[in-house]
């Protein structure tokens, strides 16, 4: 019995339906699938939806699709809150969204909510003290905000 007909079928398959979740349809039926559930009715699933929006995000980030990066991360940080997992790294990924959209004062002010919190300890994924205070004032001098004031004592 000669099963590569089957395999090659079972390949082909997969490559459409990978093909489809990157287009926008895709991306809806996921956003759909990881916001039907009310949070806090199933703890597992919940752990499931927020990780799912969270590498979602990171896909269409990493497609250059920042504003569908930047919905499918808010979307997290808003249901789930400080409980969700991924909530100190989606911040920062919402802030670097904010930098590629050129919202340079909504991306500022988010890096600074991470520096007071020092989220670096809370999640490692996010740049510690010293590269956020950094980059926080290379948006001040680059994009002339120094109106607003954002004291950067330890």
């Amino acid at each position: 019995m000669d099963l590569s007909k089957i395999f090659w079928c079972v390949v082909i398959g997969v490559i459409l339906l990978a093909g489809w979740l990157m287009t926008t349809s895709g991306m809806e039926k996921i956003y759909q699938n990881a916001t039907k559930n009310l949070v806090g009715n199933d703890p597992d699933q919940d752990i499931i939806d927020e990780a799912t929006l969270s590498k979602y995000g990171g896909l269409q980030q990493s497609m250059f699709r920042y504003e569908n990066a930047k919905l499918f991360y808010t979307t997290s940080i808003d249901r789930y809150g400080m409980d969700g997992q991924n909530y100190w790294a989606n911040l920062h990924q919402v802030a670097r969204c904010e930098l590629k959209l050129e919202n340079d004062l909504e991306a500022l002010k988010i890096f600074y909510d991470l520096w007071l919190d020092n989220a670096h300890l809370e999640d490692k994924r996010v740049p510690s003290r010293n590269v956020l205070k950094s980059r926080i004032q290379q948006l001040i001098e680059l994009n002339d905000l120094q109106e607003y004031n954002y004291p950067m004592k330890e």
